[in-house]
Protein backbone atom coordinates (compact mmCIF):
# COMPACT_ATOMS: atom_id res chain seq x y z
CA UNK A 1 0.00 0.00 0.00
CA UNK A 2 1.52 3.49 -0.92
CA UNK A 3 1.72 6.28 1.40
CA UNK A 4 -0.86 9.04 0.47
CA UNK A 5 -0.33 12.55 1.03
CA UNK A 6 -1.80 16.14 1.01
CA UNK A 7 -1.58 17.75 -2.01
CA UNK A 8 -1.86 20.83 -0.80
CA UNK A 9 0.61 20.63 2.35
CA UNK A 10 2.42 17.04 1.91
CA UNK A 11 1.08 15.71 5.15
CA UNK A 12 0.48 11.96 4.95
CA UNK A 13 -3.09 10.91 5.17
CA UNK A 14 -5.29 8.05 6.26
CA UNK A 15 -6.93 5.90 4.08
CA UNK A 16 -9.77 7.02 5.19
CA UNK A 17 -9.82 10.46 5.14
CA UNK A 18 -11.83 12.85 2.46
CA UNK A 19 -10.25 15.73 3.77
CA UNK A 20 -6.80 16.57 5.05
CA UNK A 21 -6.84 17.10 8.95
CA UNK A 22 -3.70 19.51 8.90
CA UNK A 23 -4.80 22.25 6.38
CA UNK A 24 -8.45 21.50 5.71
CA UNK A 25 -8.46 20.96 1.94
CA UNK A 26 -10.38 17.85 0.24
CA UNK A 27 -8.77 14.98 -1.00
CA UNK A 28 -9.86 12.70 -3.83
CA UNK A 29 -8.87 9.37 -2.25
CA UNK A 30 -10.50 6.35 -4.41
CA UNK A 31 -9.97 3.89 -1.37
CA UNK A 32 -12.54 5.74 0.35
CA UNK A 33 -15.48 3.92 -1.30
CA UNK A 34 -13.82 0.74 -0.95
CA UNK A 35 -13.19 0.93 2.30
CA UNK A 36 -16.48 2.20 3.83
CA UNK A 37 -18.10 -0.91 1.20
CA UNK A 38 -15.56 -3.50 3.43
CA UNK A 39 -17.05 -1.85 6.72
CA UNK A 40 -20.36 -1.65 5.88
CA UNK A 41 -20.43 -5.42 4.71
CA UNK A 42 -18.52 -6.59 8.02
CA UNK A 43 -21.25 -5.12 9.89
CA UNK A 44 -23.84 -6.34 7.79
CA UNK A 45 -22.12 -10.23 8.41
CA UNK A 46 -21.72 -9.69 12.25
CA UNK A 47 -25.41 -8.72 12.78
CA UNK A 48 -26.27 -11.43 10.79
CA UNK A 49 -23.83 -13.96 12.94
CA UNK A 50 -25.71 -12.36 16.04
CA UNK A 51 -29.12 -13.22 14.80
CA UNK A 52 -28.39 -16.58 13.98
CA UNK A 53 -27.03 -16.96 17.53
CA UNK A 54 -29.68 -15.47 19.30
CA UNK A 55 -32.37 -17.79 17.39
CA UNK A 56 -30.26 -20.91 17.98
CA UNK A 57 -30.02 -20.13 21.67
CA UNK A 58 -33.86 -19.21 21.98
CA UNK A 59 -34.55 -22.19 20.04
CA UNK A 60 -32.28 -24.51 22.89
CA UNK A 61 -34.05 -22.72 25.49
CA UNK A 62 -37.69 -23.19 24.70
CA UNK A 63 -37.75 -26.72 22.67
CA UNK A 64 -35.03 -28.90 22.53
CA UNK A 65 -30.93 -28.91 21.45
CA UNK A 66 -30.89 -31.14 18.60
CA UNK A 67 -33.09 -29.27 17.32
CA UNK A 68 -31.27 -26.09 18.12
CA UNK A 69 -28.17 -27.60 16.47
CA UNK A 70 -30.16 -28.65 13.29
CA UNK A 71 -31.53 -25.05 12.51
CA UNK A 72 -27.65 -23.62 13.43
CA UNK A 73 -26.42 -25.37 10.99
CA UNK A 74 -28.80 -24.63 8.39
CA UNK A 75 -28.98 -20.83 9.08
CA UNK A 76 -24.77 -21.02 9.45
CA UNK A 77 -24.76 -22.42 5.84
CA UNK A 78 -27.13 -20.49 4.76
CA UNK A 79 -25.46 -17.54 5.77
CA UNK A 80 -21.89 -18.42 4.45
CA UNK A 81 -23.64 -19.50 1.00
CA UNK A 82 -24.90 -15.85 0.75
CA UNK A 83 -22.02 -14.14 1.67
CA UNK A 84 -19.71 -15.97 -0.39
CA UNK A 85 -22.10 -16.71 -3.57
CA UNK A 86 -20.55 -14.07 -5.80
Amino acid sequence: MSVERCPHCNKILSPQESVCSNCGKKVKNPNIGKINSIYHKSNVATLIFFAVFLVVALIYAFVDWILAIIVGVVLMGLFMYLIFKR
